[in-house]
Formats: structure tokens, C-alpha cells, sequence
């Protein structure tokens, strides 16, 4: 019976938290100006503490299924000879491309960080030179050190919290270093390439970390803590279907708070790296649905997040630096009742 009842849990839980991700649009971007801070007397409390117990469902439910080796999608890893290193070259011209269009558009990292926020613009010529150097694997390694550098460099101009919130740029710099851009690179250095080999088992699983760590404090900062971006946008675009459905209770700021646990859930999941080819199928399929709303653009500012999610949907997460590694080997070393 408990094993019927626990993949029976994770399919209700996690049918529980889909419906919430079509609000897991940037909102903060599309506020124009700044927007006062949110009063409400609904229970945020009690809210939170249902999400929470969602969240340690999921949880729950991803430990027994990675231990299991359930839902594990591993039909999707490609067969063929070479095909992680061709997929991590592609994605350094995917980061590159990114970055180069970000800093033509006026912008380090995320749209919010403009030279209005403080952010002075050799910077913003930096990261251009990074991202050419990506796209057309020039000293790709030394451009991921040089990218590293950037991203600690927001720390004094911009703060701690939004570079925090862009900790994805950090994790591909150090995927980008560890396994470089070799089959598209015009110019490499060798030598990095063998300090680096060393470190390939770990390439992914900071990849998965670094896009696990945006998600949970996005989650926070952009909705849970700041629910007023939310419902700012959600007075303009009117996302909140749950009304639609006949739950009228369900209002803008549930709506905000319930995208941001899903957000942070989603998150937590990536950093624990349980279902990790599970938890970026969701990703990847609700990360289409604004491009055909917002518009094409909408994916031009998500390009690294979506390769990102991309390769983790199709290499998993690593065999690094996850929960479930760990209590296997300890369970191993218990006697057998």
C-alpha cells in the first residue's frame, strides 16, 4: 500500500503546483517605475503554510522517486559518441549570444540592471566582449574566469541581492570553464582544457545548482516578499485563470504568492538534485508559454536559462552534489533488520 500511496502523492502534488508556473514571468521587468509596497489582511500566514506543506510533499515524494530510479527520464540522454561536449559548446554560444544581446539592449545580466541601477557601462562593454568571445569560442575559459570576475564586480555597484538573483551567471561561468567550447572554438587554450578535465563530473551538477539557487531566491525577492511586482502585472495582463475557473477566492495576491512557492519549490528541487529530468521537463514546457503571449523576446531574455534547462533535461543533473547520493551510501552501511 505505502508504495502505491507515495508515487500517488507525487503526481497529485506535483499536478497541485503546475497550474501556478504560468506566472513565473519576471514580473518586476514590466513595472514601470517603482510600485508601493503591498498592504493586504489576507492570511499570508496560513498561505505560506499550506505551500509549505506542498513543498515538503514534492520533496518527499522527488527523495523516494530518485531513490527508486522512478520518473527518471533517462530514454532522453543522447546516444550518440561526444554529444555532452558538443551540448556544452552550444550552450557557451547560447550564453554568449545572450550576453551580447543584453549589453547591446543596455543591460548587465537582467533587464533591471541598467545604468540607471547603477550599473557603469564598461560593464556593459565587458559583457559584450565576453559574449563574442562565447559565440565564437575564442579563449572561451579565460572569457568564463573573465565573466566570474564580471558577475563579483556587480556586487559593489549594483548590491549583494541582485547579483544573487542572477548566481546563474556565476554557475555558467564555471560550466563554461570547466568544459569550455572545444568543438566550435576557433581559438582554445589547451592547457585549460587539461587543468579543467579533472572537474567534468562536476560541470552539471553547478549548472543545476546555480539554476536551482536563481529560482528559489527569485521565488522570494521578485513575489513572495514582493507580491505588489506581481500583482502590478497581473492588473495589466490579467494571468490569474484561477478565477476563471470558477475559484474566485483565488485572488491576484494567492496568485503571486502560490508562483513564487512553485518558483522556489521548483528551485529547491534543482539544489537537492532529485528528478532533476522531471523538473526541467516542467521548466522547459511552461517556458514556451510566455514567448507566445510576450512575444519572441520574451525568449531572448531567457536564452541561457533555457539552454540551461535544456541540457539538464537532457544529461540530468550529475552524480555531484546531490541529497540522494549520500543516503544511498548510508543506507548501504546499515545492517539489514
Amino acid at each position: 500500500m505505502v508504495v502505491l500511496l507515495v508515487p500517488l502523492l507525487s503526481f497529485t502534488t506535483i499536478a497541485a503546483v503546475i497550474l501556478p508556473l504560468f506566472a513565473l514571468a519576471h514580473t518586476r521587468w514590466f513595472a514601470e517605475g517603482d510600485v508601493p509596497p503591498y498592504m493586504t489582511y489576507e492570511p499570508t500566514a496560513l498561505y505560506l503554510g499550506a505551500w509549505a506543506l506542498v513543498a515538503l510533499a514534492v520533496v518527499a515524494a522527488g527523495i523516494y522517486l530518485e531513490r527508486r530510479g522512478l520518473l527518471q527520464l533517462s530514454f532522453l540522454h543522447p546516444r550518440r559518441d561526444h554529444a555532452f561536449p558538443r551540448a556544452a559548446a552550444t550552450f557557451s554560444m547560447v550564453a554568449g549570444a545572450f550576453f551580447v544581446i543584453a549589453g547591446t539592449h543596455g543591460y548587465l545580466f537582467s533587464p533591471n540592471l541598467t545604468l540607471g541601477a547603477g550599473v557603469p557601462y564598461v560593464l556593459i562593454v565587458f559583457q559584450i566582449v565576453i559574449g563574442v568571445a562565447f559565440l565564437a569560442g575564442i579563449y572561451a575559459r579565460v572569457a568564463a574566469i573573465a565573466l566570474a570576475l564580471l558577475w563579483a564586480a556587480g556586487f559593489v555597484f549594483v548590491g549583494a541581492l541582485s547579483m544573487f538573483e542572477d548566481v546563474w551567471v556565476l554557475s555558467t561561468a564555471l560550466f563554461i570553464l570547466i568544459m569550455g567550447s572545444d568543438y566550435f572554438s576557433l581559438v582554445p587554450i589547451r592547457a585549460l582544457a587539461h587543468l579543467t578535465r579533472r572537474f567534468h563530473d562536476y560541470a552539471l551538477p553547478l549548472l543545476r545548482i546555480g539554476t536551482g539557487v536563481t529560482l528559489l531566491i527569485l521565488g522570494f525577492s521578485e513575489k513572495i516578499l514582493h507580491p505588489e511586482f506581481g500583482i502590478n502585472f497581473l492588473a495589466e495582463h490579467h494571468w490569474n485563470f484561477m478565477q476563471l475557473l470558477g475559484l474566485e477566492w483565488y485572488s491576484d495576491y494567492l496568485f503571486t504568492l502560490s508562483a513564487g512557492a512553485v518558483e522556489s519549490l521548483l528551485g529547491l528541487i534543482f539544489i537537492l538534485g532529485v528528478i532533476t529530468r522531471l523538473n526541467a521537463f516542467i521548466l522547459a514546457a511552461f517556458f514556451t508559454i510566455p514567448m507566445f503571449i510576450l512575444g519572441p523576446i520574451e525568449l531572448a531574455g531567457h536564452l541561457p536559462h533555457f539552454a540551461a534547462v535544456v541540457l539538464l533535461l537532457l544529461f540530468g543533473g550529475g552524480t555531484k552534489l546531490k541529497v540522494v547520493g549520500p543516503l544511498h551510501r548510508q543506507l548501504r552501511k546499515k545492517p539489514h533488520d
